[in-house]
């Protein structure tokens, strides 16, 4: 789920206080931005293995402060994701002040998005309050208050009322570790209130994962953590996996292609968070695609918190007038629209395609594409962009490889699924 001001760019600054009436309007905002994934899903459009040691209740130590080092030149912790309806969640346990420990022993169920920056949990809104918070996980009192107000947090898909707490210590109880143990403890955390574009609180929340934003946005979950890299790991459908690492994660070559791809930082041209883009070209049914200039370049997220691809409204359209004519020509509609994103960096250049039809393991097409609205900043902005276009590189794009992310040295690098 990606980030964007396309909500919190009429807010100043970026954000504001909410008024105390249930079911207020919010009419100092953008309407919320088109839903890119399943409707009834809040959290939707969701190594090789050297396991040293497996427990449970992993990271926890004395309080460190964010900019601490980790005891130890190197620490990985690699957690397993669990495949529904869309998404790749992962599980993790957020502690409180008190010895409750059937309360500290819970599981709160969250979609793991490279599109936003948060660490929340849910407050439950609902009617099955019961069924829901035994299903996913909710807020029960955890940390402390902190002294900022509510705020509208805004996404691709929508508006998020988010009430911020601090003291926060976090567990993940499916993950294994290597190296000595890290603290994750004294975080500032987000409950998720009211939501507006999403269609009620939903399945779950975002485990938001993008580290580097703009001064005036609260702080993201990995910046309060030693972590500097993260992978995602999917070529193998049940065994999926995300790693975090206190240094740069070396890829695994095991005779797999493995390209890299310099990423840009977006916030030069007025994104509030530094997301995990860089700059292509598109080709639809083996088609290049432009919209509104001849060089034909997107910003491309890449975006875990979404299931296939989004893509903003002129680019949308080219796309669908593009797949329109293949398919006129005799291709079939489902090569017809077919994206894919063209990297140049290095020989060959890196493309992402994706995923065609019915995936046999997820039980679902990861080929939705869909519109969403020009983010806010890009409108905004007044600077010059390389690019005329954003698109939202989903899950569709990358089942079948790992991506790792260097966020000190901005740089992705994919590896392969074998070939049979």
């Amino acid at each position: 789920m990606q980030l964007d001001s396309c909500c919190l760019g009429t807010l100043a600054p970026a954000r504001t206080s909410l008024p105390e009436s249930p079911g207020v309007r919010f009419p100092h905002v953008l309407p919320a931005c088109k839903v890119t994934r399943c409707q009834d899903q809040c959290a939707l459009s969701r190594l090789s293995r050297r396991i040293l040691s497996t427990f449970s209740g992993i990271l926890w130590t004395r309080a460190r402060s964010a900019s601490a080092s980790p005891r130890s030149p190197e620490s990985k912790v690699l957690i397993p994701l669990h495949w529904e309806a869309g998404g790749f969640y992962l599980y993790y346990s957020l502690h409180g002040q008190s010895s409750n420990k059937a309360r500290d022993n819970r599981r709160i169920y969250a979609v793991a998005d490279t599109g936003s920056p948060f660490l929340l949990v849910a407050k439950c809104l609902r009617k099955d309050c019961a069924t829901y918070c035994a299903e996913v996980g909710c807020f029960e009192g955890e940390g402390q208050p902190s002294a900022d107000p509510v705020t509208l947090e805004g996404y691709a898909s929508g508006l998020v009322e988010v009430e911020w707490r601090s003291k926060g210590q976090i567990s993940f109880p499916e993950a294994t570790t290597e190296g000595s143990g890290v603290e994750l403890s004294s975080l500032r955390f987000g409950v998720q209130g009211r939501v507006v574009g999403f269609g009620g609180t939903g399945k779950a929340v975002f485990f938001g994962l993008i580290r580097d934003h703009k001064p005036n946005i609260q702080a993201s979950f990995l910046e309060q953590t030693p972590f500097k890299s993260l992978a995602i790991d999917l070529r193998y459908p049940g065994k999926e996996t995300m790693e975090l690492s206190t240094a740069s994660i070396l890829p695994t070559f095991e005779g797999d292609t493995l390209q890299r791809v310099k990423l840009v930082d977006p916030r030069r041209w007025g994104d509030p968070v530094k997301h995990y883009a860089a700059l292509a070209t598109l080709r639809v049914g083996g088609k290049a695609v432009t919209t509104k200039s001849s060089s034909g370049k997107v910003l491309v997220i890449f975006d875990t918190g979404t299931t296939g691809a989004s893509l903003t409204t002129s680019l949308y359209d080219a796309y669908l007038r593009v797949a329109r004519q293949s398919a006129s020509s005799g291709m079939s509609w489902s090569q017809a629209r077919q994206i894919e994103a063209v990297f140049d960096s290095g020989e060959p250049n890196v493309v992402f395609s994706m995923y065609r039809g019915k995936h046999p393991n997820y039980g679902l097409g990861l080929d939705l594409v869909t519109p969403m609205n020009e983010m806010t900043w890009v409108q905004e902005s007044n600077v010059e962009r390389p690019f005329e276009a954003v698109m939202l590189l989903g899950l569709g794009f990358l089942i079948g490889t790992r991506i790792a992310l260097d966020t000190v040295r901005s740089e992705l690098t994919v590896v392969r699924q074998k070939k049979k």
